[in-house]
């Protein structure tokens, strides 16, 4: 098989050893070919942001949204928190550009998001609830993950900027420039340990999307630190069940990860009660007594929870005069809309986002990470509070749907007259596998040219 060279303007978002990698996959090209190529090297100079950095290219604004979840407990005002505020100003963005990818069945998906939401509303209505703003936010998350699905956003860029928020909120914590609402435990701009505890057990997993080789393991080990420093017990249990995830998942069938699953909560359930005796977390006594009071609130009301549920904004339980929000999401999705809101949230982030009953033997390295970054949530969920109904529930279901139903929307030649016409285009293509699916959709254009007796 001839070789080509590979077209010089690769070499400004591609390293050496991908550069060389790929002109060594590339088959040989016909001349419409390698115009093609040509035209994607100047559609990606056309997006005028990309910036070439340690570990490679980068989309600068997405980049700064995922920065911008370093603030995801942060209230700039009294009823918007900063993980709602980057939710909104990413649909923003996400609304002044095209969708690269096809989403397999997001019809389906997208109406049936719809159809709860509307559900809620109804057993809202039908108890006396207040529903408006929780729908709001609700539908605003849907948008989010739309958004992330349809390739709106570079999930690579918008992963490595959350998980440089997350490195930058340590220092400012410990400088005394950020928020310390839980002393001596790692907050920050998160506001809440168990907060600060499930964005670090989530950028934890999905740096692995990013970052390879030694680089992976400081990642892994750091934010394990970081974890240990929250002193949320729940978190850290989390983060061991994303990494042993990570490490079996493409081992193992999908009948022995129901067993290992069923296996690892068992561990669970005794690894977070065990952990309440270690001296490490210090005197926590006082704590989970607290705790426990609020879990047999929360199990009193489930009891006298109809099918249907009870509403919107019921999640929440009086210990003495205090209201407290549930304390386990499952409980909050039964309370809130009955058995099927339950079902079918659980079902989508089970099922589509970690990927549990996936017979595929072997996926992607991304969307293994992405599936771990699930666990962690699945795992949050059960003991942190409102863990899947938010930012981040849905910004990992988002990027969970674009690598497991997406598909490239269009062929270079289009991409690149869309990103004249509309600005910055939301490339999903790591640099290494770019010139690969150049070549993949060149071809496409050719057998259609062909079809039409050679007319361009």
């Amino acid at each position: 098989m001839t070789k080509v060279a590979l077209d010089p303007r690769w070499s400004t978002v591609l390293t050496g050893a991908d550069a060389e990698s790929a002109m060594r996959l590339q088959p040989a090209l016909t001349p419409h070919e390698r115009r093609d190529v040509h035209v994607v090297a100047r559609a990606l100079g056309a997006m005028g942001h990309l910036t070439a950095s340690f570990w490679g290219p980068v989309v600068v604004l997405d980049l700064l949204l995922g920065l911008s979840l370093m603030w995801a407990g942060y209230p700039l005002t009294a009823t918007l928190p900063g993980s709602v505020a980057f939710a909104a100003g990413l649909v923003v963005v996400a609304a002044f550009r095209r969708p690269t990818l096809t989403v397999r069945g997001g019809g389906l998906l997208l109406a049936m998001a719809v159809g709860m939401l509307g559900y809620l509303v109804a057993v809202s209505v039908i108890n006396g609830q207040p529903w408006t703003q929780r729908i709001e936010k609700f539908a605003l998350f849907v948008l989010l993950a739309a958004a992330l699905a349809t390739g709106r956003v570079n999930i690579r860029s918008l992963v490595v900027g959350g998980c440089l928020g997350a490195l930058v909120n340590v220092p400012l914590f410990y400088l005394g420039l950020a928020p310390n609402n839980y002393p001596p435990f790692l907050t920050g701009f998160y506001g809440d340990k168990n907060v600060a505890g499930l964005y670090y057990a989530v950028w934890g997993a999905l740096g692995l999307l990013v970052w390879r080789g030694k680089t992976a393991v400081l990642w892994v080990l750091t934010s394990g630190v970081f974890l240990f420093l929250t002193g949320s017990r729940t978190s850290m249990a989390a983060y061991i069940g994303a990494l042993g995830w990570f490490v079996l998942r493409n081992r193992v069938g999908v009948a022995y990860r129901v067993v290992i699953g069923a296996i690892g909560l068992v561990t669970l359930l005794w690894a977070v009660d065990n952990l309440a005796e270690s001296s490490a977390f210090g005197d926590r006594t006082g704590t989970d007594w607290y705790r426990h009071q609020i879990e047999i609130a929360m199990a009193a009301k489930v009891a006298i929870t109809p099918w249907y549920g009870l509403g919107l904004n019921q999640g929440t339980v009086v210990i003495g005069q205090r209201p407290q929000y549930f304390h386990d999401s499952y409980s909050q999705a039964f309370v809130e809309g009955g058995y099927l809101n339950l079902w079918v949230v659980v079902g989508v982030f089970v099922l589509i986002g970690a990927g549990v009953l996936d017979r595929r033997l072997h996926i992607s390295r991304e969307l293994l990470a992405v599936e771990s970054a699930m666990i962690a949530l699945l795992v949050c969920a059960w003991k942190l509070g409102e863990t899947l109904m938010t930012t981040a529930g849905f910004l990992v279901l988002g990027i969970a749907l674009a690598y497991r139903l997406g598909s490239l929307r269009s062929t270079p030649d289009e991409a690149f007259r869309r990103s004249k016409r509309t600005g910055p285009v939301a490339w999903s293509l790591d640099a290494a596998s770019a010139p690969l699916a150049v070549v993949a959709g060149t071809r496409q254009n050719i057998d259609r040219s062909e079809s039409r007796g050679g007319q361009q």
